[in-house]
């Protein structure tokens, strides 16, 4: 992946994953309920009560709890460790979970409120891969320039979630796979837990 592809990753799926928002569990298509979602996470966004000097805070903690209801972190922790999964003895999965969250939490969180710019997103389509998963194409349009995001969705627990995001090909959770695979051949699993923990040190 060459630089500029990169920082243009970099750039959508924060926003992406920061635009998302809490929605009522129903029947509802999930492409219905993340464009809701998105657009309440743009509101969140704009609102320029959270310009005032303990603004910033209160904005990342809406945020982050938002993050909490939308995206199926335990999903997304099983899938970037893969087959290490059922090498975590049940209180380090839990733990990986909890290290996990909290790391993309306090990674992504002030990206999405620095580089938030006026984005717009466009529904492009919904794809039904079975009765508990789907992929929601967007594109997310950025200085004039419309770039394609692919939002993974699963349905647990009675509501649609987000478990992975792509953009221009690059999926969040195959990149975290590689890095994680590379880490455990090194590191045991509460080595790794204990650098998520520290926030997430020099991930390779």
């Amino acid at each position: 992946m060459n630089v500029r592809t990169f920082y243009h990753t970099m750039l959508v799926i924060p926003t992406v994953l920061g635009l998302v928002a809490l929605a009522s569990a129903d029947d509802r298509q999930p492409a219905a309920v993340l464009q809701e979602g998105i657009d309440q996470g743009l509101t969140l966004l704009r609102d320029e009560s959270f310009r005032k000097t303990d603004g910033r805070a209160a904005q990342e903690a809406r945020i982050r709890e938002l993050t909490l209801t939308l995206f199926d972190f335990t999903v997304m922790s099983h899938m970037v460790l893969s087959a290490h999964w059922k090498h975590f003895t049940g209180i380090q999965q839990t733990a990986f979970v909890q290290a996990f969250t909290a790391f993309l939490q306090h990674t992504y969180v002030p990206i999405v409120i620095d580089r938030y710019s006026g984005e717009q997103v466009e529904y492009v389509r919904q794809v039904r891969l079975s009765p508990a998963r789907a992929r929601v194409e967007v594109r997310v349009v950025h200085r004039g320039k419309a770039i394609p995001v692919n939002i993974k969705m699963i349905r647990r627990q009675g509501r649609w979630r987000v478990y992975d995001v792509d953009a221009l090909g690059f999926s969040a959770v195959a990149n975290y796979r590689a890095q994680f695979e590379w880490l455990l051949q090194r590191e045991t699993p509460d080595q790794i837990i204990e650098r998520l923990q520290r926030g997430g040190g020099n991930l390779p």
